[in-house]
């Protein structure tokens, strides 16, 4: 996927939105996977990562609310991708993309506890 399409995908004035999309667009980077996965196995696997993140105070911004959208979600697949603001010190973005393409259904962003200098080099 090319890095203006996802910028448009990711329109929308909530902060990961605003967040993602900004750090798209210094040049970060980023992957969406072509393979389609199952829907309920993306919130099971998620529900644990959240709950982990919750316990190891790892900080995290719209963790729940893209649960919510997961959980709503009436697809029986998802695209995933990310965008790594990490080493700018900013967050790891987790999106969740219908299948065409056409929408990003849910984004949350998750923070680095460590240094950026952890980082392994790309």
């Amino acid at each position: 996927m090319e890095r203006s399409r996802l910028a448009q995908l990711l329109a929308g004035a909530d902060e990961v939105r605003l967040l993602s999309r900004a750090a798209l667009g210094t040049g970060v980077d980023y992957k969406v996977w072509p393979e389609a996965v199952e829907t309920r196995r993306l919130v099971s696997i998620y529900e644990r990562r959240e709950r982990g993140t919750r316990r190891s105070g790892q900080p995290s911004l719209g963790f729940a609310e893209a649960l919510d959208a997961l959980r709503a979600y009436g697809g029986a697949e998802l695209a995933i991708g990310f965008i790594d603001d990490r080493r700018r010190g900013g967050y790891y973005f987790q999106l969740f993309l219908d299948p065409e393409f056409g929408s990003v259904v849910a984004c949350f962003g998750v923070k680095s506890t460590g240094s950026t200098g952890d980082l392994p080099d790309s």
